[in-house]
Order: C-alpha cells, then structure tokens, then sequence
C-alpha cells in the first residue's frame, strides 16, 4: 500500500518533527514537491483538492477502514479463538488491492459519467475483500451460541486492544460533522437547474436536490431496480439498462447544471472552515488512527494470507 507523506503545522507551530500523514488509497495525496493549502491562522489542509476522488480536508483525518480492521484484529485473536475452539474468522482484506471504483478510500460514495455507465447507481463489492469468505460468513450459524459468540467477541476486544484500538468506540466517523453544503446559495440554484436537464425523463418522484442520500436513485427506484438493501450485498442484480440509461442522464446533468461542482466546492470550504476551528483535536485523532492503521496494516502484512 503506498502512502504519500508531509508534515503538519498546528496554528503556525511546528508540533511533528518529521512526521508523515497517510491519506486513504485513490485519494489525492500532496506529493514531496506540493505545499499544503493554507487554511487561515497557519492551518494547512493535506489534501489536494481533486472532485474526481471528492477529496476533502477530512480525508486526512479518518480511522483506518473497517475491513482493514476486522482482519488485523482476527489475525491477532486467532491463538486465542483457536485455543477455544472458534473456526469463524472475518472476511480476509488485501490493503494492496485495487479501492473498488464507486468509493473513495474515504468511504465516501463516487458517481460520475464513467461510474455511472459501468455500475448505474450500483455499488462496486470491494475486490480486496475475499468473496469466498463473505459467502462462507453469511452461510455459518457458529456465533448463534451466545456462549460462542461471548468467547469469540472477548478474544477479539483483547486483540484490538493489543494492537491500539478503542474497544469501547462503536461507532467511526468518517468526513467532519458539517452540513453548510445543502443550504449554499451556489448548490441551491444548481440544484434548480439540475432539476430542469432531469424533468424530460419524467420521473414522479424526482426530489429537489441531487444531494446524497435524498437524491437519486428515488425510493420507487430502489425497488423497481433490485437495490434492496435487505440482502446481500452479491446478490444484488446487476444494473438494468433502464436503471444505467437515467445514471448516466443524471450524471450530465449533474455536470451540466454546475451541481457537482457547486456541490463539491461547498463541501470543501464547509470541512476546512471546520478544520480551521478543531485542528488541535483534529491532529490528536489524526496520529491515533495513524498509529493504528501501521499497527493493522504490520500484521496484516506479516500474518495475512
């Protein structure tokens, strides 16, 4: 896994004496030769802006990825879930494997004119995750046994400790908590034209906003094209040519209609004015998950299969 690294000012003060910063694979990284953007009062963002990743000022500061994490932390409990007799084991990651194309290494949803016509509104399986071992997982019924399942979580809480997680944090945030984006006056008339390239194809319930989440694929949409969200990810149909024929519509009028952009662009300005306001905590978290994801990526490196 290759990382690209820089050093951080804090407020003008230089507090990492050859630091490196490790931004999320398929990001866009500042290289050796690039200085970091001024955010205002010496804060300095270490991300390169780049809208074809949706790369944010967050990106530097999020925890390693959740896959990476389960199989570190299953290779760390294995002695003791062997010891106890445990057979399940977390689905296998290869951090050197290419970031599936409909998500950035932030976890950050991508939709584009190109992601569009391959994958519709579909989501791309993760080709570092190993298939036969998803299939295996959710076709095993071992951690049923509440007595199994008590064995199996303690061996893997005292693993995650071991190698510097927080067992008591359920919940990761990814991206900074910021929300300025969907009232930006620039989004808002965006959002207008983007609706009028979108009225010809005729859709009841098309919503007010191309925004994430509340945009499209609609609600009857989901249904009418098998994105159900109740089953398995693989068994998910493929994209219909119905469903790839509105994506990409969708996807020229987000650029046509200046929404992506406008969309994107708020966004950033949203992160670094938060960036500018919570840098010294920002920075405290950004060296945990760093010290983290070396941790998970050594063992993974030395134990993986």
């Amino acid at each position: 896994m290759k990382r690209k690294g820089i050093c951080a000012l804090s407020l003008s003060i230089l507090l990492l004496a050859g630091c490196s910063t490790q931004v999320p694979d398929g990001q866009s990284a500042l290289t050796s030769g690039e200085r970091p953007a001024e955010a205002g009062g010496g804060v300095q963002v270490l991300v390169q802006k780049d809208i074809s990743t949706w790369a944010l000022p967050s990106d530097a500061y999020n925890p390693p990825p959740f896959a990476l994490e389960d199989y570190a932390v299953d290779l760390q409990a294995e002695p003791c879930l062997e010891a106890a007799g445990i057979t399940f084991r977390m689905v296998r990651f290869d951090p050197s494997g290419p970031a599936p194309k409909t998500m950035n290494g932030s976890q950050r949803r991508l939709f584009n004119q190109e992601i569009a016509a391959e994958f519709g509104y579909h989501e791309q399986l993760d080709p570092r995750v190993r298939m036969e071992d998803r299939t295996r997982n959710n076709a095993s019924d071992e951690l049923n046994d509440p007595q199994t399942w008590e064995t199996w979580n303690n061996c893997r809480q005292q693993a995650l400790q071991d190698l510097g997680g927080d067992p008591n944090q359920d919940v990761f945030s990814f991206g900074f908590p910021v929300d300025s984006a969907d009232r930006d006056p620039a989004v808002k008339e965006a959002a207008v034209r983007w609706r009028e390239c979108m009225e010809p194809l005729g859709i009841p319930d098309l919503p007010p906003d191309a925004t994430p989440l509340t945009g499209l694929p609609t609600d009857s949409q989901y249904s009418e094209w098998g994105l159900n969200q109740d089953v398995a990810p693989w068994e998910i149909p493929p994209p219909s040519a119905e469903e790839i024929k509105v994506a990409v519509y969708d996807a020229q009028c987000r650029d046509s209609s200046g929404w992506s952009q406008a969309r994107y662009d708020a966004e950033w300005d949203a992160e670094v004015s938060y960036l500018t306001k919570h840098y010294r905590q920002l920075e405290a978290s950004r060296q945990k998950y760093e010290a983290q994801k070396e941790a998970y990526l050594k063992i993974v490196q030395e134990r993986g299969q």
